[in-house]
């Protein structure tokens, strides 16, 4: 993807000189456009992306809680893109979704498979490609929630083999050892 080709052009720039900081970084993506057409494909949210993921790894590096960063590979399975949502000056929207198919800047309309209806406030949106060529899209949306009422009942619970569960109450769950009831079915259909 476009974005991985713009972390590993900054990732050598790093290694080669010094890292300077994401601002530093960021302020040279409209010259770099123009001297390479691809980087015109993506949506400029996805490239400061890729430059603020960058930033972070070096961040962590240098704090001591994780290794130096290393170059993004195509023959790499975890391919991912994600994008901010925003307003542009014309008032289109960078995240569109009607029914179920959503719209991102760039790329233009997907069908997708919605597993519940999206609520709040859109912040972002990840896609993200698996081993066995499936892509699946992550919305990031911000909302409230309501405070639940306070009260002071609060239980202890226990897990177990015996009896699945036991509160500081003295409620007991049975276990209902559901593996070994289905034990033969599941031998069977994994023949199969």
């Amino acid at each position: 993807m476009k974005s991985k080709k713009n972390f590993n052009h900054f990732l050598a720039q790093s290694k080669n000189d010094k890292y300077l900081s994401y601002s530093k970084f960021a302020a040279q993506l409209p010259k770099l456009k123009k001297e390479y057409n691809w980087l015109k494909e993506v949506d400029s949210i996805s490239l400061q992306q890729s430059l603020k993921d960058l930033d972070k790894a070096f961040k962590r590096f240098f704090k001591g809680l994780g290794g130096f960063s290393k170059f993004k590979s195509k023959k790499n399975n975890k391919q991912s893109y994600r994008t901010q949502y925003f307003k542009r000056s014309n008032g289109a929207e960078s995240i569109e979704i009607k029914d179920n198919k959503i719209k991102l800047f760039k790329l233009g309309w997907a069908k997708f498979r919605k597993s519940r209806e999206i609520t709040g406030k859109m912040q972002n949106v990840t896609i993200r490609k698996s081993k066995v060529g499936k892509y699946y899209i992550s919305i990031c949306v911000q909302e409230e929630i309501k405070e639940l009422p306070q009260n002071n009942k609060a239980i202890g619970i226990d897990l177990g083999l015996k009896d699945f569960l036991i509160t500081s109450n003295g409620e007991i769950v049975s276990n209902s050892r559901t593996l070994s009831k289905y034990k033969n079915k599941i031998a069977r259909l994994n023949k199969r």
